[in-house]
């Protein structure tokens, strides 16, 4: 989390960041050994970074420039990289 942001970018940000793990669940982190295959993984990636730079579904600007969203969503990948190997995640189920 950035310093200096208000409650509305923070909110902005946590339905941001659900709405993004959704639609990767739904659809892209379904596929069987996504990690493995170049191509799913670059379309990770992409979705990624689309979905963090969309004016509708995106991180709030001013707040984050062209180069903090692409920060950002290589942050997110290599977290989504570590994490979800599988869905549901073996990292959080219990």
């Amino acid at each position: 989390m950035k310093p200096g942001l208000g409650k509305p970018d923070i909110q902005r940000i946590k339905k941001v960041a659900a709405e993004l793990l959704a639609a990767l669940k739904a659809e892209k982190l379904r596929i069987e050994n996504w990690r493995e295959k170049e191509a799913t993984r670059d379309a990770v990636q992409v979705t990624i970074e689309n979905f963090l730079w969309d004016d509708r579904t995106g991180l709030p600007t001013p707040a984050y420039s062209e180069e903090g969203v692409k920060t950002k969503s290589r942050d997110v990948y290599r977290h989504v990289h570590r994490v979800y190997p599988t869905i549901p995640s073996p990292f959080y189920t219990s």
